[in-house]
């Protein structure tokens, strides 16, 4: 087989998990829920379990994993069965059907015959993988939503709600061929405003670079991108392109941070111009502006 028939099967089986990735992703926010996938992946591998034992299995608080449970019975996911006074929970037909998915798509079918110790650090590891490819997804989504399909570190991290260092983590993993899949590419671009600073200080002596690290996706990143389902929402919707206009990137995050700025700003000049010329209704425009700009940035902090 030669060199690009293997890149473009690893290309395939990549787009191919991906796609699994997000349905499973519609059940359970892999981002937010890692305990509940955790706990799904536990009783799909042992059955029945009280809410205590899971906590114990897995070595977390009680109080959250009863959380995560509830919200799991929720989704229908699992179903709660009394027995002798004691409640057991195990997976609903829907949980089987999502387990059985996850198991495929992981291609790890029996954990049961594995030691208890093995099999506990094994769900730990496929639940970081999974939250980690659900990352890699909102960053493909920030990218090829963008002006230019480029974004610096700082905005793809907040898109993919990860701290910088993590975000770098996840995203030069996939900028090399080594992996299989090159998804992003490393780019310098000019800053124009380090460029009037190094201007400013070249009398000075002092020189600095004008060039900032940015990262655009591949051609197999965009492949990834068309292969989501939000392809096709961002292809047909008008709205979504305007916001890439209007802020930068359509992706929920950027595009609700960088609203609640703008509508803060403007909050604040009614507010100068309301001390100026002390108009009631350049007031009462200040505090709406401020509250809406409050809501915007709560609704970013929530998804």
């Amino acid at each position: 087989m030669s060199g690009d028939s293997r890149a473009f099967d690893v290309q395939s089986e990549c787009f191919s998990r991906l796609q699994v990735l997000r349905e499973l992703d519609s059940a359970i926010d892999f981002a937010r829920g890692f305990l509940q996938l955790r706990i799904v992946l536990m009783l799909g591998s042992r059955g029945s379990m009280t809410a205590r034992d899971i906590s114990i299995a897995l070595g977390e608080r009680y109080k959250a994993v009863l959380d995560a449970v509830r919200k799991l019975v929720a989704k229908n996911l699992i179903v709660k069965e009394p027995d002798g006074g004691v409640d057991l929970y195990k997976l609903s037909d829907n949980g089987a059907e999502f387990y059985k998915k996850l198991a495929a798509f992981l291609g790890v079918k029996e954990f049961y015959r594995m030691p208890r110790g093995e099999r506990k650090v094994l769900i730990l590891d496929i639940a970081t993988n999974i939250t980690r490819y659900t990352h890699l997804a909102d960053a493909i989504v920030a990218l090829a939503t963008s002006r230019s399909n480029t974004l610096s570190l700082n905005d793809i991290a907040d898109a993919m709600k990860l701290s910088l260092e993590r975000a770098k983590t996840y995203i030069e993993m996939f900028c090399s061929r080594r992996n299989g899949v090159r998804l992003f590419r490393k780019v310098e671009k000019e800053s124009r405003l380090l460029r009037i600073l190094a201007l400013l200080l070249k009398p000075l002596g002092i020189k600095m670079k004008t060039t900032v690290e940015m990262y655009k996706l591949s051609e197999e990143g965009f492949t990834v991108f068309y292969k989501q389902p939000y392809y096709m929402k961002y292809k047909r919707s008008v709205a979504a392109k305007l916001m890439t206009k209007l802020f930068g990137s359509a992706h929920p995050r950027l595009v609700l941070k960088r609203m609640s700025v703008l509508v803060l700003l403007t909050a604040l000049t009614c507010g100068v111009i309301s001390l100026a010329i002390r108009s009631s209704i350049a007031t009462a425009l200040t505090g709406s502006l401020t509250l809406a700009a409050s809501l915007l940035y709560l609704g970013y902090k929530a998804i």
